[in-house]
C-alpha cells in the first residue's frame, strides 16, 4: 500500500513538472515560428548537478579570463543548460544572455557540409562528384588528375591535398566581401594537391570556399541564402546568420585578446574568400534547436535524417578510412576521442577574439556548445560540462586482442610525417615529427614520438591501435597499394617508413646551427676583452658579433609574426611598418650570416690564429645550412604581404 502511495504521488508531480516545464517552452522566443517543422525540446534545469556547474564555470571564466561565455547542453528530450555568463561587452557592462551572437568560425563548414548533404539527398551533387565536371572553371592543380581526381568528397573531408590559407589571405581589408568565382581565385595559391587526393587529411580552410561555390552553382543562390532557406528557416534558427561584411550588428559579443593583464578589443573582419568556412554566428538559442535536431534526427523533406547524418559521421576518403579507421574527420565533423566513457563528434573554431566548440554524440543522445570572445582554452569549460553529461554514463570495458608479431615486426622502423597544414610554415615537422615503430613488448607496439616519449600503443585487430587511456581507436599501421607501410595516428597525422639517414642529417645540421648560434655569442664574449687587450682587432670582433645580430632580429621577427597571428592578422595583408618588420628581420639573418662570411673570406690570413678562423668557419658553415633551409622553405627573403 505505501509503495502504491508513493508511486502515485510520483506519478502527480511529475504530470505538474511536465506541464510546467511546457509551459516555460510556450514562452521561449523562436517557438511560434510557424516555419518550424523540428520540435524543440523543453527547457530543464531541474538536474542538481547543474546549480554547481554554474559555479565551476564562473570560476573557470575568472581563472581563465574569459570575459563571455556561451553554454548549451542538450539531450533527446531537453535543454538541460542553455545560457550566458560573464560579459559580451566588458566596456557597456552587456551580459551574455541565450540571444547573445558569438561568431563560430570554423564550426561554419559543419552547416556548409550539412548543406551539400541535402543537395546530395535531392540528386543534385554525389559525394563522388570530380570537381572538374561539377566546377572545370575552379582554380586547382592536381598533377594525378587522370587517375586520382580531386573529388566533393575530398573537400569534405579535406583530403584534396590543398595547403590552408596563406597569412596575408586569413582576413580581408577589401572592406567588400568577395563573391562567386572571384572569392575561389583569391585562394587559389592554396588550391594545390600535394599528394594523391584521398591518401591522407590535411586541414584546408580554403577547401571549404570552394565548397561554398559549388553549392552556389547548383542550388543557383548564394551559399548563405541556401544554408538559412534550407537549414536555418526549418530548425527555427532565426537569429542565426553569416557575418560577411565584418560590421559589427546589435546583439554581437565583442571580441577580445587578453595579454599582460588588459582586455584589448578586437575588431570584426571580412572573412577571407565567401566566408563558406569560417562566417557563422549564432547564439544559445539557435544552437540548442540546431543540436537537438542533430540527437534526434528529424526525418523529414527539409532535413537530412538519421540516414543522412550518420553518413556525415563517416570517413570515407582517406586511406586509414578504407583500411578499417574511422577515427579522423568525416563530412565536415571530426571525432574527438578524449572523454573516458564516451565519443565525442563535432566542429571547434577560432577566430579573431572568438572560440567555440560544438559536439554531439547521436547514440548516447547528448550534446553541448560552448563559445567565448576571446582565443582561452576552453578545454576546462568543456571539462566540467563533460562531466555532468557523462555522470551517469559508465566506462566501456574494452576488448583486448593478441597482437600478430609476423604481421607487425616486419613494420617495424622509422616513420616519418607526412601532412602538414601548410608547408611554409610546418616543414620542421618533417624532420622532428617522425616516429619510431621501436618493437613489441608484453602484447603491445612501443613506439617513440618526436618529442622523445615512448609510448605503448593497445591492438585492437587488423593493425588499429588505441592509446592506453582512450576508449577509441587512433592508430592504424598497415600497406598502401603499393605495399609500402604506413602509419596514421591522432588528429589524422600520416607518416610513412622512410630510412632515417637522410632524416637524421637534417637535424644534425639544424642542431649544429643552434650549436652555432650559441658559440657566436660565447666567441663574442671572449673577444670583448681581447680587442680590449688588443690582441685582435675590432673589425674581427664583428665575425662572431654579426650571426648574433641576425639571430636577434630572425627572434624578433619570429615573435612579432606570432602575436600579430592572434590579434591583427589584417596586418599581414598589405605593407606597413609590422609586416616590413617581419620579412627584414628574417631577411637580416641571411644578410648578416652572409656579411660575416664574406668578412672571414677577406680577413682569413689577417687573423692571428688558426685557432681562431678555422671554428668561425665552422660556425659559418652551420649557420649558412640554417639560413639555406630557412630560405628554400620561404622564412627568409619572401615578403608577406605578397606571398
Amino acid at each position: 500500500m505505501n509503495r502504491l502511495k508513493t508511486c502515485c504521488i510520483a506519478l502527480f508531480f511529475a504530470a505538474l513538472y511536465g506541464n510546467l516545464a511546457h509551459a516555460v517552452t510556450d514562452q521561449q522566443p523562436g517557438h511560434s515560428n510557424p516555419q518550424v517543422q523540428v520540435p524543440v525540446p523543453h527547457s530543464s534545469y531541474s538536474n542538481p548537478a547543474i546549480p554547481q556547474l554554474r559555479k565551476r564555470l564562473d570560476t573557470i571564466l575568472q581563472e581563465n579570463h574569459i570575459p563571455g561565455l556561451m553554454v548549451v547542453m542538450v539531450k533527446q528530450d531537453s535543454i538541460l543548460f542553455s545560457s550566458g555568463l560573464g560579459y559580451a561587452d566588458r566596456e557597456q557592462k552587456i551580459k551574455v544572455d541565450t540571444t547573445t551572437l558569438f561568431h563560430f568560425a570554423s564550426v561554419t563548414k559543419f552547416f556548409v557540409a550539412l548543406g551539400v548533404q541535402k543537395l546530395i539527398m535531392a540528386g543534385k551533387l554525389h559525394l563522388n562528384d570530380r570537381i572538374r565536371d561539377i566546377a572545370p572553371e575552379i582554380p586547382f592543380t592536381n598533377q594525378w588528375e587522370a587517375t586520382d581526381p580531386v573529388r566533393l568528397v575530398h573537400l569534405l573531408e579535406h583530403t584534396a591535398g590543398f595547403e590552408d590559407v596563406p597569412l596575408n589571405k586569413m582576413v580581408s581589408t577589401t572592406g567588400t566581401p568577395l563573391t562567386g568565382l572571384a572569392s575561389v581565385k583569391a585562394l587559389s595559391s592554396a588550391l594545390h594537391a600535394r599528394w594523391k587526393p584521398g591518401l591522407m587529411m590535411s586541414y584546408s580552410n580554403p577547401t571549404y570556399n570552394v565548397l561554398g561555390y559549388i553549392i552556389e552553382k547548383t542550388a543557383g543562390m548564394p551559399w548563405d541564402s541556401y544554408i538559412r532557406q534550407s537549414l536555418f528557416t526549418p530548425l527555427g534558427m532565426e537569429s542565426s546568420l553569416f557575418d560577411l561584411n565584418g560590421q559589427n550588428r546589435t546583439g554581437f559579443a565583442k571580441g577580445y585578446d587578453f595579454k599582460d593583464g588588459v582586455y584589448r578589443p578586437l575588431p570584426f573582419y571580412i572573412p577571407s574568400g565567401n566566408g563558406a568556412g569560417s562566417a557563422l554566428v549564432s547564439n544559445a538559442s539557435d544552437m540548442a534547436k540546431a543540436l537537438h535536431y542533430l540527437l534526434n534526427g528529424h526525418p523529414s523533406p527539409d532535413l537530412p535524417g538519421p540516414a543522412q547524418l550518420l553518413e556525415m559521421e563517416t570517413i570515407h576518403s582517406t586511406l586509414a578510412s578504407h583500411r578499417g579507421l574511422q577515427t579522423g574527420y568525416a563530412l565536415g565533423n571530426d571525432l574527438f576521442p578524449n572523454n573516458k566513457k564516451i565519443s565525442l563528434r563535432g566542429h571547434n573554431g577560432k577566430g579573431e577574439g572568438f572560440v567555440s566548440w560544438i559536439f554531439f554524440n547521436r547514440q548516447a543522445g547528448l550534446a553541448y556548445a560552448i563559445a567565448a570572445n576571446c582565443n582561452a582554452n576552453l578545454w576546462p569549460v568543456s571539462e566540467a560540462i563533460e562531466h555532468v553529461l557523462t555522470q551517469d554514463i559508465q566506462p566501456p570495458i574494452l576488448p583486448t586482442v593478441t597482437i600478430d608479431p609476423a604481421t607487425i615486426e616486419p613494420m617495424l622502423g622509422y616513420y616519418q610525417f607526412m601532412n602538414p597544414k601548410n608547408e611554409r610554415w610546418e616543414f620542421h615537422r618533417r624532420i622532428f615529427g617522425g616516429i619510431h615503430l621501436l618493437s613489441i613488448q608484453q602484447g603491445k607496439l612501443l613506439i617513440k614520438k618526436g618529442d622523445g616519449q615512448i609510448d605503448s600503443l593497445i591492438p585492437m585487430g587488423k593493425g588499429i591501435f588505441r592509446q592506453k587511456n582512450d576508449i577509441l581507436p587512433s592508430y592504424i599501421l598497415a600497406r598502401d597499394q603499393d605495399g609500402q607501410p604506413f602509419l596514421q595516428g591522432p588528429g589524422s597525422s600520416f607518416y610513412y617508413r622512410t630510412a632515417y639517414t637522410p632524416v637524421f642529417l637534417q637535424k644534425l645540421f639544424i642542431y649544429l646551427g643552434l650549436i652555432a648560434v650559441c658559440l657566436s655569442f660565447l666567441y663574442t664574449l671572449i673577444g670583448i676583452p681581447l680587442v680590449l687587450y688588443r690582441k685582435i682587432k675590432m673589425i674581427d670582433l664583428s665575425l662572431p658579433f654579426l650571426p648574433i645580430v641576425g639571430v636577434l632580429s630572425f627572434w624578433y621577427a619570429f615573435r612579432l609574426l606570432g602575436s600579430t597571428d592572434a590579434a591583427s592578422k589584417e596586418l599581414f595583408n598589405t605593407f606597413n611598418a609590422t609586416s616590413f618588420s617581419i620579412f627584414a628581420g628574417m631577411l637580416l639573418f641571411g644578410l648578416t650570416v652572409a656579411s660575416g662570411a664574406y668578412l672571414l673570406y677577406r680577413r682569413w690570413y689577417a687573423l692571428p690564429s688558426r685557432w681562431i678562423s678555422i671554428p668561425l668557419a665552422l660556425n659559418y658553415l652551420f649557420l649558412a645550412y640554417l639560413v639555406a633551409l630557412f630560405s628554400i622553405h620561404g622564412w627568409i627573403g619572401v615578403p608577406i604581404w605578397i606571398m
